[in-house]
């Protein structure tokens, strides 16, 4: 649970700054979901457009190649952590 918790305050810390970059154009942040305890990372280069509309990660075309990949080994989304840059 503690990592839940750090998680979260760096959400909102990344949310109340107004120097991150695009900050002034996103409409979201895309910070990342999945399990905070996750063996696996997966870090993306930047949020696309569907991302910056909903706020999470690989959503568009990769995000589907990814979750069938992720199918194909037997995991989802909640077994990873999913975030970029």
């Amino acid at each position: 649970m503690q990592k839940i918790k750090l998680l979260e305050k760096l959400k909102q810390k990344e949310l109340a700054d107004k120097n991150l970059p695009f900050s002034d154009t996103a409409i979201n942040l895309v910070f990342g979901e999945g399990s905070p305890d996750a063996e696996i990372l997966f870090l993306g280069e930047a949020p696309g457009k569907n991302e910056d509309l909903t706020g999470k990660p690989f959503i568009g075309s990769a995000g589907k190649v990814l979750d069938s990949l992720l199918g194909s080994i037997n995991l989802n989304r909640r077994d990873v952590f999913i975030t970029s840059v």
